[in-house]
């Protein structure tokens, strides 16, 4: 496929996982999650997609290094950092050497972290990332003269009830919050709204790894200024329903500019790979109203993306058949709802990949199988709102 040269989003077939890859016009990349396993490496079989070797064919080189411009970590469970620890590289990256190299560690240049994560880890791969995240951080507290270097930048996204990390508030960004700066330089046409995680979900002890995650909408506009957004497409990690009531109830309280269309979508992945905690408890079916509303922000032609295993019709959730059924219910049609498991086909699945247009989110020819169209762009319809 290579490295795409216009503003583009990649889901890739990793079962039940996420790992998802934006890629902007002038090449910067921002990788969302990462499930790299050794099966997929080493398997002949073609069902098994080798992630890795993908995931390398899609990002840039420098000085003949691999990187991603952007590294962000939704949460914390395997499935979504499967394979960090010995496929990023972690430490400084002047001495990144000829045996990284010939591994094909990913340098990250910046890394967005999460404080829940800090008080979560469990395991070797989120273990790694923190303490990765831990060295970054380390500079700005010792006002490091190469703390702002790639491959050392670090931002934090939302809170800590440890205040741990409040010397550092100059680094955070909060739910509510636009970033445009992902490689040093603000971007015109490209930023993303924080929606969470919120401070009370740390500080409740109610919510789990899951329902904490950072929940973001990534827009593409024409200008800094516009509002005629291209595409809107949103990420959430393995947040629940309690968690998408508080982004809907936070987003109308704080009407102002920076939140319009905040709710607002082309492309949803879909939370916890179609499980259906995104609707409700598992022990009911009857999904709430507030996570039917979110679906009914969705902007004409607007998609929905499993990131699964193949969908079928029994108890395992995730992914779950039910959930597909209700986000199905909400879009034009059901080829407007993909699972990564099985296209173009299951026999061999390939990433599915969105063009973003000024029409919108047109699916990638090469990544075409029996589903084609475009979402979005300035006169799509939908849900109408006067604030996000």
């Amino acid at each position: 496929m290579g490295v795409a040269n216009n503003n583009q989003i990649k889901f890739f077939p990793v079962k039940n996982g996420d790992m998802s890859l934006i890629t902007l016009e002038d090449t910067t990349t921002i990788l969302i999650d990462c499930k790299l396993t050794k099966e997929s490496d080493e398997s002949d079989d073609p069902q098994i997609h080798d992630s890795k070797k993908a995931l390398l064919d899609s990002i840039k080189k420098r000085n003949r290094n691999y990187f991603v411009d952007v590294f962000v970590l939704t949460h914390g469970d395997k499935d979504h950092c499967h394979g960090f620890k010995d496929n990023f590289y972690q430490g400084d990256p002047k001495l990144y050497s000829k045996a990284d190299q010939s591994k094909d560690l990913i340098i990250m240049d910046t890394m967005w972290f999460s404080p829940m994560i800090a008080e979560q880890y469990h395991h070797d791969d989120e273990q790694a990332h923190q303490e990765e995240a831990e060295r970054r951080l380390d500079m700005h507290r010792n006002n490091h003269p190469e703390k702002d270097n790639p491959g050392n930048r670090v931002l934090i996204i939302g809170y800590d009830s440890s205040k741990k990390y409040d010397d550092l508030d100059h680094l955070r960004r909060k739910p509510g919050q636009v970033v445009r700066d992902f490689d040093g330089k603000e971007k015109e046409t490209f930023s993303i709204f924080i929606h969470a995680p919120f401070k009370i979900d740390d500080e409740s002890g109610e919510k789990d790894r899951n329902s904490a995650s950072i929940v973001f909408q990534a827009r593409f506009h024409t200008t800094k200024t516009a509002t005629d957004y291209t595409c809107l497409a949103m990420f959430g990690g393995d947040s629940d329903y309690t968690t998408w009531e508080s982004i809907l109830e936070r987003t109308r309280r704080f009407k102002n500019d920076v939140s319009q269309m905040a709710l607002n979508w082309d492309i949803f992945l879909a939370t916890h790979h179609c499980s259906w905690t995104f609707f409700n408890e598992t022990s009911d079916l009857k999904p709430k109203p507030t996570s039917l509303e979110v679906l009914d922000y969705a902007r004409k032609g607007a998609w929905i993306i499993a990131s699964s295993k193949k969908i079928v019709n029994n108890d395992d959730n995730p992914p779950y058949a039910e959930a597909k059924r209700e986000y199905v219910k909400k879009l034009e049609s059901s080829s407007k709802f993909l699972n990564t498991a099985i296209e173009p086909k299951e026999s061999a699945p390939k990433p599915i990949v969105f063009d973003i247009t000024s029409n919108g989110a047109v699916r990638a020819p090469e990544a075409v199988g029996g589903s084609s169209g475009s979402a979005g762009g300035a006169g799509a319809a939908g849900a109408v709102i006067t604030q996000g």
